[in-house]
């Protein structure tokens, strides 16, 4: 056990570790909300 502790304490482990975390999260981000139609909503501006 304490040598998977000082394994995750190293430093590009660590950053490997988080930029994967935040990858992921972006990732389903734009899987939510990224390939929505456009066209979808009204255009704030048409009554104008």
């Amino acid at each position: 056990m304490k040598k998977i502790k000082t394994f995750f304490q190293l430093p590009y482990v660590c950053w490997t570790v988080k930029m994967s975390y935040y990858l992921l999260i972006l990732l389903g981000l734009l899987m939510i909300y990224g390939f929505k139609m456009t066209n979808s909503s009204a255009f704030i501006y048409n009554e104008f």
